[in-house]
């Protein structure tokens, strides 16, 4: 597409951009911006400036919808082609693209669905789309080196009591309400998912990268109180104390160190410090 030397770079890029997010409901005649960019692009036959245009501007809504389609395949399964491709034409009439790369764009979809009528009529579908963003931050995440379990054994007993853990940059927390999870295996492998359920209450779930593949799993009550505190930067006593809610005085040794271990060889801890 040819445009006309008019204006500043500058000025062409905001008056383009204008453009490409102007609603469905404002013609040609209602935008000065629009306006603006259609004077700047070249006549040429067989095509008019604002054919040009128009062909440019659907072409980059199609491309924001191809967007959300690789970071949602599984929401686009369960939707279908037709009711998912109608979910990112609202979707990006509601939420323009502010990123300068197209990967984060659809950060906000889970938040629109819970909100959205029909969506909202099925909160699944709002977690499906947060389980998604979620692996996906985890997927392109940091790198870090793991620190091994025997790299935590080899430290000074008498530190421990002070030590803080760092963890793994990829490493996410979640709490679902429903079966997500259940759905989006049972749609990843192909199968019928099952119908949606409602839990008893939130689920707490990690999710972390380990050699370049995804892993997630949930926690109990316990665990979660002591993932929760590690990550909060609490010295490995602070951690034992949080386990105290939930489990007598006797086994609270014994767990903890089984939750170091277990995080040790998750790839999750990837370093230790003293407490400052």
């Amino acid at each position: 597409m040819s445009v006309r030397k008019t204006g500043s770079l500058r000025e062409l890029q905001r008056d383009f951009q204008r453009h490409l997010q102007i609603p469905d409901n404002l013609t040609a005649t209602d935008s000065i911006q629009d306006d603006a960019i259609i004077s700047a692009i070249v006549d040429a036959p067989r095509l008019s400036a604002a054919a040009r245009l128009g062909i440019y501007r659907n072409m980059y809504r199609v491309r924001l919808i191809d967007a959300l389609h690789d970071t949602y395949p599984v929401l686009h399964q369960i939707l279908g082609d037709e009711v998912f491709f109608g979910l990112g034409e609202a979707f990006v009439a509601a939420q323009p693209s502010v990123h300068r790369s197209i990967r984060w764009y659809g950060r906000e979809l889970a938040e629109y669905l819970s909100r959205e009528l029909p969506y909202a009529e099925q909160p699944i579908l709002s977690e499906i789309a947060a389980l998604e963003w979620t692996l996906s931050e985890v997927f392109d995440a940091a790198d870090a080196v793991p620190l091994e379990r025997n790299a935590l054994q080899a430290l000074d007993p008498l530190s421990w009591p002070e030590l803080t853990f760092r963890f793994h940059p990829s490493l996410r927390r979640m709490a679902l309400s429903w079966n997500t999870v259940a759905v989006w295996q049972a749609v990843t492998r192909e199968e019928e998912p099952p119908q949606p359920e409602l839990a008893a209450a939130p689920v707490p779930w990690v999710l972390w990268r380990q050699n370049l593949q995804n892993y997630f799993r949930s926690l109990d009550a316990a665990e979660n109180a002591a993932l929760d505190a590690a990550l909060a930067g609490r010295c490995f006593e602070e951690i034992c104390a949080a386990l105290g809610n939930w489990l007598p005085e006797e086994e609270i040794p014994l767990r903890a160190a089984a939750l170091m271990g277990t995080w040790a060889d998750g790839g999750m801890v990837v370093g230790t410090d003293p407490r400052v």
